[in-house]
């Protein structure tokens, strides 16, 4: 990946936070038309590559909320 593929991604990640914030809606909404326009990807490609970038910090939010109200059982008992 070249350096201005990469600056593309990171102006790409800073205008969906902000919009994100402002106009309170997912990134995926910003960051999918983004890949789309910017980047030349398909829409399927686009979407994956939302995906996964959204997948790491929203997982470890929710099993962090999860565990602090008790709802993980990380102990599986057979039956």
């Amino acid at each position: 990946m070249d350096s201005q593929t990469i600056l593309i991604l990171i102006v790409i990640g800073i205008l969906a936070g902000i919009l994100s914030g402002f106009v309170g809606v997912g990134g995926g909404v910003i960051i999918v038309p983004a890949l789309v326009y910017a980047l030349s990807m398909t829409q399927h490609e686009a979407q994956g590559t939302s995906l996964f970038i959204l997948l790491l910090p929203v997982g470890i939010l929710a099993v962090n909320n999860y565990w602090r109200s008790g709802n993980i059982n990380f102990i599986w008992s057979r039956g």
